[in-house]
């Protein structure tokens, strides 16, 4: 994948890749927008075209090469490994250790990240501690390639704490390091955050390309349009209203549906209400699916 193949974002892409082909990418960036838009994907692959070393990895040397005399390589074709580039070539060690989640110094930093380093159980925040450890590795040199790549994602998660811990990071900026935070409300975070990062902001995703999007994952033309009308521009909201549709598929007309849906609503109160919420979603849009035939 790469900046070039993301659809429904065009001149958000088009203001990376300038940033990339003129070097002059900000040490913060905060990508802000709806929940579900692509701004997390968008991050991942700007990332990796930060981090891209625009060659092809290094053969391993055997031992007969070492005491024979090496061939000169073949050139390389202009179009494979473009230097500079405004977006990454696909091919080398470090676009494919980001793959395989294994590149050294690009790091997505979320709640998952934060109980592996803390060694506890997944929370719904993020600690001071996290970030802590962030602005630690941030002053690290680069293993691999020229920058070192932070990833905050949903970034509101952030206690307050933990944002005033980010602040001095962003105030001075360790050299080579480059920091994405993206936020579903940007009024979540400190003023003081916003104001020191580049913003991008990210809208809904336009119907055409959410129904690209839904039947490249498998779905009928029928469904995909079905879905996207009723999703408000969210790949997130998408995949939601498929998965709860099909998990309370024949409830709703049974004598005790209502209480086969609240048993298997989630014990948070905070997932318990969005999943109530989606459902009310689809049960309206079905409701106006019959009264659309009956008036027909």
């Amino acid at each position: 994948m790469a900046l070039s193949k993301i659809i429904g974002h065009d001149k958000t892409i088009a203001r990376l890749k300038s940033l990339l082909a003129a070097e002059r990418v900000p040490p913060a960036l905060l990508f802000a927008g709806p929940e579900g838009v692509g701004k997390f994907f968008t991050a991942k692959e700007f990332a990796r075209a930060l981090a891209c070393l625009h060659k092809p990895p290094e053969e391993p040397v055997s031992e007969e090469s070492l005491f024979s005399t090496p061939a000169a390589p073949p050139p390389l074709p202009s179009t494979l490994y473009p230097l500079p580039s405004d977006d990454a070539c696909g091919r080398c060690a470090s676009c494919l250790q980001i793959d395989s989640g294994a590149h050294p110094d690009v790091r997505i930093i979320d709640t998952v990240f934060q109980a592996a380093l803390l060694d506890e159980e997944e929370s719904r925040n993020l600690k001071v501690d996290t970030i802590r450890e962030v602005c630690r590795y941030a002053n690290q040199t680069p293993l691999l390639s020229a920058r070192k790549v932070f990833i905050i994602r949903d970034a509101e998660a952030m206690m307050p704490q933990a944002q005033n811990a980010l602040l001095k990071t962003l105030e001075e900026p360790p050299p080579g390091t480059v920091l994405i935070l993206t936020v579903s409300r940007k009024n979540a975070l400190l003023s003081t955050i916003v104001s020191r990062c580049y913003t991008l902001d990210f809208t809904s995703l336009p119907r055409p390309a959410l129904e690209r999007l839904l039947e490249a994952q498998g779905l009928a033309l029928t469904e995909a349009e079905a879905l996207s009308s009723l999703s408000q521009g969210s790949l997130k909201k998408a995949a939601d209203l498929l998965k709860l549709s099909s998990r309370f598929k024949g409830a709703v007309h049974d004598k005790m549906g209502a209480f086969k849906i609240a048993s298997a609503l989630p014990k948070d109160s905070h997932r318990a209400r969005h999943e109530v919420a989606t459902l009310l979603d689809l049960l309206l849009a079905g409701a106006r699916d019959r009264w659309a035939l009956a008036d027909a």
